[in-house]
């Protein structure tokens, strides 16, 4: 029986959708890599005629989609292998899209490089000597933890830490590598954020929408440009009406240097989060990478921080990469994608924008006052509207945001049946119940948090 979803990747991928192809052939690898150890054999053969096949998928569904995908690509696979043995001499494969070559990398190229990287430094580490290679067997093989290590050799944690450094250097020595400090010295503003929200006013004006080049990651406030800074305020509303909104946590960005991840150029961007609401409070150091292309602005890949301090790097070729940092158009305007109804309710119109502007206002935070676009983005999830959110921000006309407003689906995060997020009550109004309200389509978003950029609070001006 024919996939729907399959047959919907190929038509994404005949359009020249490369993130579609990549979920596609993830669909069957395993399966397409099986027939071919079957028919080719094991070792090195089996990647070198699944690249092939890759090649030629992506060229066969580029010219037209097949009735059933499944089949067509263990065809595809079945004629390689055909070929392989067709060929009295192994032929180097060329690819002439450079769109294509980061994608057969990562099934192919890629892991016979790793393959021999890890060779390289296996034997590296027999030239270091025997404590300071059990730790690092230990520590990067075993995964086991410096405490675990100590207990294991009847030594302080002090002197793992200094056999692990010590067997790092050698390893470096032996394979040529000189090491570079990362700088993650995100500079920090002179002033800090206000430890309370200041006082919020937004008034429609009568200037005339107008266009904004939007060129920022959304919605972390900074260009993909090298030299870019931003930072921002996020502000929690109190459980009891009347009190102010306090500052909960700080962002400070700098768009550090160039980049190439799988193959796409992209820029990188390191970020200090400092969580201000914690005690005592924390900072934790990553990087987001992104890429002005001509008409949106892409996310590339992000780099997140375990609980137990693992780094993660996701890319744009992992699956469901796209459903938490989907690429946003660089042109908003005000087209009419959103009805307003009075009382703080809308009604989408057919064929409305991603971001869709919604009238221009004078915005005024503190003493300073900006006139912005305003903009709504609504994202809602298939199985129930009220798990989604809706974003709505506050633009100047040279595309730089200055108020970030984050509304939350009743259900957003929530457990249907007891215990309730932690104990807590089950739905957002429940929550908060002296937070704003927006109507979209008949359902209602709770007002969750603000975030305001150094700019909007007058800092490093």
């Amino acid at each position: 029986m024919t996939d729907p979803y399959d047959q919907l990747l190929a038509k994404q991928v005949r359009q020249g959708s490369e993130a579609a192809f990549v979920t596609l052939i993830r669909r069957y690898e395993r399966v397409l890599a099986g027939l071919i150890r079957s028919r080719a054999g094991s070792g090195d053969h089996v990647q070198d005629v699944l690249q092939e096949t890759l090649v030629h998928a992506w060229t066969g569904l580029r010219r037209m989609t097949p009735r059933d995908v499944r089949p067509w690509l263990l065809q595809v696979a079945r004629n390689r292998c055909r070929d392989f043995f067709r060929s009295s001499q192994r032929r180097e494969l060329y690819v002439g899209t450079e769109a294509l070559a980061p994608m057969v990398n990562r099934l192919g190229i890629a892991r016979s490089r790793q393959r021999e990287a890890a060779r390289e430094v296996v034997e590296a580490m027999d030239e270091v000597p025997e404590r300071e290679r059990a730790a690092l067997r230990a520590f990067y093989l075993e995964g086991l933890s410096i405490a675990e290590i100590a207990a294991r050799h009847c030594c302080p944690d002090g002197t793992v830490k200094r056999r692990l450094s010590y067997g790092r250097d050698r390893i470096r020595n032996v394979l040529g590598i000189t090491p570079t400090k990362r700088r993650t010295d995100v500079e920090t503003p002179k002033q800090a954020f206000p430890t309370q929200m200041p006082e919020l006013r937004i008034r429609p004006c009568n200037e005339k929408p107008f266009r904004i080049d939007f060129k920022e990651m959304a919605w972390w406030f900074i260009q993909p440009e090298v030299g870019d800074r931003a930072a921002w305020g996020l502000y929690e509303p109190p459980t009891v009406g009347g009190e102010p909104w306090k500052l909960s946590e700080t962002v400070r960005m700098i768009a550090r240097r160039p980049a190439v991840i799988h193959g796409r150029p992209c820029v990188e961007v390191e970020v200090e989060e400092e969580m201000i609401r914690a005690k005592p409070s924390r900072v934790k150091n990553s990087r987001i990478w992104g890429h002005l292309a001509d008409d949106e602005v892409e996310w590339i890949a992000v780099e997140s921080l375990r609980p137990d301090g693992t780094r993660e790097l996701e890319t744009f070729l992992d699956e469901r990469f796209y459903e938490d940092w989907d690429s946003t158009p660089r042109l908003v305007e005000d087209r009419g994608g959103l009805r307003p109804l009075g009382d703080g309710a809308f009604a989408t119109q057919a064929g409305a924008a991603q971001i869709n502007g919604a009238g221009v206002f004078d915005v005024q935070i503190g003493t300073r006052h900006f006139t912005c676009l305003r903009v709504f983005e609504i994202i809602k999830y298939k199985q129930s509207a009220e798990r989604g959110h809706v974003i709505e921000a506050y633009i100047t006309q040279a595309g730089r945001t200055v108020l970030y407003r984050r509304y939350n689906g009743n259900r957003r995060g929530k457990h249907d049946a007891p215990p309730h997020n932690m104990g807590e009550a089950m739905t957002w109004e429940e929550d908060l119940p002296h937070a704003a309200r927006l109507v979209v389509d008949g359902v209602t978003f709770v007002h969750h948090y603000d975030e305001l950029s150094a700019t909007a609070c007058g800092i490093n001006d």
